[in-house]
């Protein structure tokens, strides 16, 4: 006779996530705020770039609540969304929960979540699931120390650019490498909010309706304007 052990489904073997625990690099890294709320953070459309160079084939996706909605409901009426990632063979991470806040980090109520706060916690979700599942970027979350870089040829520290006396901080050069970043960052936009964003760049630098963005994009304040507003245009 059988036995009924032979018949319980068999263990499926571990699945293995991409470890990207040691992916980021210093260049990688942005800083908002000032003094005792300065904070570093990698930009949403940085960390889509890193996941399609180091774990491609892996995308994230927001869980359906029961009404169809992408906003879930908690107890006290308060909203959160629940991320999650698929891999390439059919994978797929655990929930990933993360509450819908406004600016000061209080929860959101149900009712009153707009689009522009679904949108928000969608982008915030993707990082914090990235690192909890991935360890992507997971020293800032710590308050680690980002090692040097292992992508780039070089391993010197890179200096920071010498400020120009007499210029407002605001109006100093960006260095080469925080350019590039903001550059690459605007390639990554579909060509719809490409435009948007470029009407909007040059409103609030009073350029012409047909001025270059690429030249024009050199200085402290067009990085701040788009760590400000590039999550605007996805």
């Amino acid at each position: 006779m059988q036995s009924e052990t032979n018949n319980l489904p068999q263990s499926l073997p571990s699945l293995q996530f991409p470890n990207l625990g040691n992916v980021i690099t210093p260049d990688d890294v942005s800083q908002k705020g000032t003094g005792s709320y300065k904070a570093d953070y990698v930009n949403w459309c940085r960390t889509m770039h890193l996941l399609h160079d180091h774990a491609p084939g892996w995308q994230f996706c927001l869980a359906y609540y029961v009404d169809n909605s992408h906003v879930w409901k908690a107890p006290n009426g308060t909203a959160y969304v629940v991320g999650y990632f698929t891999g390439p063979n059919s994978e797929r991470t655990p929930d990933f929960p993360q509450a819908i806040m406004d600016n000061r980090n209080n929860a959101i109520a149900y009712e009153k979540v707009s689009a522009r706060d679904l949108t928000d916690s969608h982008r915030r979700c993707l990082c914090t699931a990235a690192a909890a599942q991935f360890g992507l970027a997971w020293q800032l979350w710590a308050r680690e120390d980002v090692e040097n870089p292992h992508r780039g040829e070089s391993t010197a520290a890179a200096k920071p650019a010498a400020k120009i006396e007499g210029i407002a901080d605001k109006d100093q050069f960006l260095p080469k490498e925080d350019r590039d970043q903001c550059l690459g960052l605007i390639k990554e936009l579909t060509p719809d909010n490409l435009a948007r964003f470029c009407s909007d760049f040059r409103r609030d630098f009073n350029l012409g309706p047909n001025d270059k963005i690429a030249p024009v994009l050199t200085a402290k304040r067009h990085q701040d304007w788009m760590n400000a507003n590039l999550k605007n245009y996805v």
